[in-house]
């Protein structure tokens, strides 16, 4: 990448700044990155001189390590997509017209949402069920039935929306109920844009029960295959590492995992048939950022590059969008404190400028408050205007990948891939994600992580501003609080349509669902999309899934 005497002439000149550094400091403090990768006090071009510049290329171009496109935020800004959801139906409406409101916008200024569901319907749990009291509605929308979509999409033209449904086993019957609630008001399923989690093997770093491994797997790959073949403009499959981040995980760990995720993935689809040309180009992948700002951003260009190599050597994809690591990034509340919260204000406007710098394809950022509760239209009013910010104010956006041969950012970026390839080669000497998770082995790398991340804190080697540095007294914060009479509303208005719906068409069509799901057969999606027609709730449907898939916590979680 540079000449033999431009590396030779960096390396005195380099030797000569220890050497004055060495007699006025005596010593130089050594650091390191968050995944442990040595940093050097200075960075010169002899750092970078193993790096061949096609590994770094231009935006674009194969690898992709400077963007999947060849003009990024030149052409159209990444899409701003804030995760919301609380309540009833009709309440989280209100925020997403809140946020339309206010700018939230996805790409050639089409609407754009990302819905997040609460607690129990993400386990497949209905409001009426016991084990849902006290948690209806908190942190994301209640969600049972059809009926719930049908209120949250009223007077929403969908073939101009992009929605991200975010809920993880559950996306089998959420999805469906889009498509139905989208179908009853005209707009067919093949002209739906958005997004299914479809993310049944995050159980590694979640302490929810959830599908084993290996049938979260043959799950994933019915909604591929469905979605492939009638739903061509929606992306299947979000493979998420932001959960292992938030467990514990470091930045060399989450790139690793989320590859490994990614390769039993496809390797599923291909072994049942699938064409890598024709499912890769709608996978995408949910990443963390967190405060180590530049090796988030090294991790992000590493992560497209990776991905790019995995698809065109290990699979022989020939399809150019199938090598495209499209992107949400989500920035890490586990940054953020409860702690002097005014001071994640700050936090969010770093990490949206990582974020964008890195290149991201659509974002998150989470508002200042979410340490303590649900955002307040206030502070998630913030959130989209920390976005705006950076994409109007600043000039980041006028160049692809900004910080491309930075001497210290290209070699963090080729140091980060080869620990994160280290790492998949173990996976793979063990037989893959699937046994490495069954082995409990990436729970314990977690574990482990996490231990020493917090015993750093404690003993304050690690500062983190108003936890172990810089405390103050301070007064309780108000907080956003959910309805009080929410789950009452919930629960009446599931009894009253189990009341009004014909209970032998539902019986009869729970009964397919049943038979399919036991054989795992190919029309499992489109028989649970006719169960839903006839108002089978989320937890009915759940529940054969769970009994003939499996359904338990993960080992070491």
């Amino acid at each position: 990448m540079f000449s033999e005497e431009t590396v030779k002439k960096s390396k005195e000149l380099k030797q000569e700044w220890e050497t004055k550094v060495t007699r006025k400091y005596r010593e130089i403090k050594p650091a390191q990155t968050l995944s442990g990768l040595p940093i050097n006090p200075v960075y010169t071009p002899d750092d970078i001189a193993h790096i061949d510049f096609q590994e770094i290329g231009i935006p674009g171009a194969y690898p992709y390590t400077r963007g999947i496109y060849p003009l990024h935020y030149q052409y159209q800004p990444w899409m701003m997509q804030q995760i919301h959801g609380y309540g009833l139906p009709e309440d989280t409406r209100q925020r997403m017209d809140l946020l339309k409101k206010g700018g939230m916008e996805g790409y050639f200024g089409n609407l754009v949402y990302n819905l997040v569901l609460d607690h129990p319907s993400q386990c497949g749990i209905d409001c009426d069920d016991p084990r849902a009291h006290g948690l209806v509605g908190v942190c994301g929308m209640s969600f049972s039935s059809l009926r719930d979509m049908e209120i949250l999409v009223e007077g929403l033209d969908l073939d101009k929306c992009n929605m991200s449904l975010i809920t993880g086993d559950t996306c089998y019957y959420l999805l469906p109920a889009f498509i139905v609630a989208a179908e009853e008001r005209g707009t067919p399923r093949d002209k739906l844009r958005g997004n299914s989690m479809n993310w049944p093997l995050k159980g590694f770093c979640m302490p929810n029960p959830v599908f084993p491994p290996r049938s979260g797997l043959k799950l994933m790959v019915q909604l591929i295959r469905f979605c492939t073949k009638e739903m061509p403009t929606w992306n299947t499959t979000n493979f998420i590492s932001y959960l292992a981040r938030e467990a514990g995980a470091n930045p060399v760990q989450e790139l690793a995992f989320i590859m490994q995720w990614a390769i039993a993935t496809i390797q599923a689809c291909v072994d049942a048939g699938l064409d890598v040309d024709a499912i890769a180009p709608r996978f995408g992948f949910q990443i963390s950022l967190g405060m180590h700002f530049f090796e988030d951003i090294a991790k992000i260009r590493a992560l497209r590059r990776m991905y790019s190599k995995i698809l065109k050597d290990r699979f022989g994809a020939t399809n150019p969008k199938a090598f495209y690591a499209r992107m949400h990034v989500h920035t890490s509340g586990g940054a953020y404190t409860a702690q002097q919260p005014m001071n994640n204000i700050a936090r969010g406007a770093i990490l949206a400028l990582a974020a964008a710098m890195a290149g991201t394809n659509s974002m998150n950022v989470c508002a200042y408050d979410e340490a303590l509760g649900i955002p307040t239209e206030e502070s998630h009013l913030l959130t989209l205007r920390t976005q705006q910010i950076v994409l109007h104010e600043t000039d980041v956006t006028c160049v692809g990948d900004p910080l491309a041969g930075s001497y210290y950012l290209e070699d963090l970026t080729d140091k980060i891939e080869k620990a994160a390839n280290e790492l998949i080669d173990r996976m793979d000497e063990m037989g893959g994600f699937v046994e490495a998770v069954e082995k409990g082995w990436l729970q314990g790398l977690i574990a482990e992580e996490s231990y020493r991340a917090n015993e750093e804190i404690r003993k304050g080697e690690r500062i983190h501003v108003g936890v172990n540095r810089y405390q103050v007294e301070e007064e309780p914060k108000p907080v956003f609080r959910v309805e009080s009479d929410t789950e009452k509303k919930a629960v009446e208005r599931l009894k009253k349509l189990k009341k009004e719906r014909d209970r032998e068409e539902v019986r009869k069509k729970l009964d397919q669902v049943r038979a399919i799901a036991r054989e795992d057969g190919e029309d499992l999606i489109p028989a649970i999309i006719e169960a839903t027609r006839t108002y089978c709730s989320q937890q009915e449907v759940m529940d054969i899934l769970k009994e003939e898939y499996g359904w338990r916590h993960m080992k070491n979680c």
